[in-house]
């Protein structure tokens, strides 16, 4: 297995990729690796994957959207649902001209605010042909209107509004704290603070905070309505009980629209429990591998 820094031009700004390749000349087949909210792509659940799949047969390409880690774009720390998903796209179209890989066996990986992304591209891009989803953000818009409590409702709709001004003046993006303490706002909250705290200090790419409107255009997002289109394309959906992160009972709804073939997982443990316990994280990667090599090789 060999590792190689790529980029590739998604919508004129360049993004930053990994591939993690098996040995020998191919071709083989792919998946895209992507990472969850504000994120970048050598966390080490993406990695522990990529090398996992590499050790099988299987090209991992994992990527920086862009404004994120190593990929282009300003202003930074930006998370734009309809940019990151065409990023996905055209990192399947990056993998389509390598001559060492199989353009008729392409998957799509993704976690957290990542996975509900992936479930959206799945369902018009039938280049993906294996799709695998980690905690999943299925539906932010519900999740945020009718679940959270109403003082986390309020905080999120007035740090919006208060942004839009700024916005509208053209003045330089404010920006909110991924995770922090109870005390303050923060976009997840103290149970995210540790994850948070961790990879600030592993990751120099990695920033603990995003822009406004990027929470903004986020709780807008409820990419589980398209899931029933990934059909005919196998799903795998991995889900964490009890996640705190995202609303479980949401990401069972979805699956239960879904429509063969699928396969559920569940895994006992908290959201970033699937990222960092060694237990969960190589239980998680095992079932992931297994999958794309099932419906790809």
């Amino acid at each position: 297995m060999t590792t190689e820094t790529i980029q590739f031009i998604s919508e004129g700004i360049s993004c930053a990729g990994t591939l993690y390749r098996p040995i020998g000349d191919g071709p083989f087949p792919a998946v895209v690796l992507s990472h969850g909210f504000g994120a970048v792509r050598g966390m080490r659940n993406i990695p522990e994957l990529g090398t996992a799949l590499a050790e099988s047969g299987v090209i991992a390409l994992a990527i920086d959207y862009r404004y994120l880690g190593d990929s282009g774009g300003m202003p930074r720390q930006q998370v734009i649902p309809h940019a990151q998903r065409q990023d996905l796209v055209n990192a399947l179209s990056y993998l389509e001209t390598r001559e060492d890989v199989d353009a008729a066996r392409l998957g799509l990986w993704g976690t957290s605010f990542s996975g509900g992304q992936s479930i959206q591209v799945a369902a018009f891009d039938r280049r993906v042909k294996a799709l695998v989803v980690q905690v999943p953000a299925t539906d932010l818009y519900r999740q945020i209107q009718f679940e959270a409590p109403s003082a986390q409702r309020d905080l999120i709709n007035s740090t919006i509004a208060s942004e839009r001004p700024r916005h509208f003046a053209g003045e330089k993006p404010a920006t909110m704290k991924l995770a922090d303490t109870a005390e303050n706002p923060s976009v997840f909250g103290p149970e995210s603070l540790d994850w948070a705290t961790r990879n600030e200090q592993e990751h120099a790419q990695f920033h603990n905070y995003v822009t406004v409107t990027s929470l903004e255009q986020a709780v807008q997002t409820a990419p589980g309505g398209y899931i029933a289109s990934v059909s005919p394309t196998p799903l795998l959906l991995i889900l964490a009980e009890p996640d705190k992160t995202v609303v479980t009972e949401l990401t069972r709804e979805a699956f239960e629209r879904a429509r063969e073939p699928k396969k559920m997982l569940v895994v006992e443990g908290l959201h970033y429990d699937a990222y960092d316990v060694p237990e969960t994280l190589a239980k998680v990667t095992s079932v992931a591998r297994d999958w794309f090599v099932s419906h790809l090789l």
